[in-house]
């Protein structure tokens, strides 16, 4: 009975597959099948008409690709959150190596503000594609208080530009590399001087670098020159003195 169950069934099968068509051409012809189809079609007439409106105007079709370009390499040279940890202790130990009477105080105040909310667990990072936000929060991740559990009553996303601590962009954290700028000179030892001083341009690299030599210059020893020589020397000029004295006479 089973085997003989099995036989029409079989047969039944093949007969309906050699009616219908084979597997893929049902599968073509299915509603999966006739979506993909219209939705090849349609990107291909997009971008027929993408190069046929590049060629009537090059222009346009040429700022176009300028601004994708641009997004691409943002995107790609977009810093994370391990790059911002890298910087922060690559700006630390560059501080660390200078005196506290000697490195920049808004450098170093930067810094270590940075450093206690990372050790506080209290940093974050979020990535906006293009570039990068490092902000901080008022209570550690793992913080199992109801304040810091609770939604109802955690800080809005408006307060969110307050609690900017730097940018990432094109592969830079701007706001730590600009705070470090001038990190090895302290701002308050210039605050007592007088107006006048204030106000002085600094010397140049160029002028610096000439002072350096003939400072260098002047720990040199002292050559000493031969006396027969400054006779003989002097005794020249005389001589040639003397000639043009007697050319001017004639």
């Amino acid at each position: 009975m089973a085997a003989s169950w099995l036989l029409k069934r079989w047969c039944s099968t093949a007969a309906t597959v050699t009616t219908k068509g084979t597997r893929w051409q049902r599968l073509i012809n299915s509603r999966a099948g006739v979506w993909c189809r219209s939705l090849l079609s349609d990107y291909k007439e997009a971008c027929r008409e993408a190069v046929l409106g590049a060629r009537e105007r090059p222009l346009k079709a040429s700022v176009y690709l300028g601004l994708m370009g641009g997004m691409y390499a943002c995107c790609y040279t977009n810093p994370d959150d391990g790059s911002f940890e890298t910087s922060l202790l690559e700006t630390s130990n560059r501080l660390a190596l200078l005196s506290p009477w000697i490195r920049s105080g808004t450098s170093d105040g930067h810094v270590q503000t940075i450093v206690k909310l990372r050790n506080e667990g209290r940093l974050r990072y979020v990535s906006l594609g293009i570039a990068s936000l490092a902000y901080y929060t008022d209570y550690n991740s793992e913080a199992s208080l109801y304040e810091a559990r609770c939604s109802a009553i955690s800080v809005p996303w408006t307060e969110l530009p307050k609690r900017v601590l730097d940018v990432g962009f094109a592969g830079r954290w701007w706001v730590l590399d600009h705070k470090m700028k001038d990190f090895d000179i302290n701002e308050e030892e210039f605050k007592h001087l007088p107006p006048a001083l204030v106000a002085t341009v600094p010397p140049s690299a160029q002028i610096t670098e000439r002072n350096e030599k003939l400072h260098q210059e002047s720990w040199k020893a002292v050559v000493m020159e031969d006396e027969s020589y400054e006779l003989d020397s002097i005794q020249k000029d005389m001589d040639i003195t003397v000639k043009g004295k007697e050319t001017n006479t004639t």
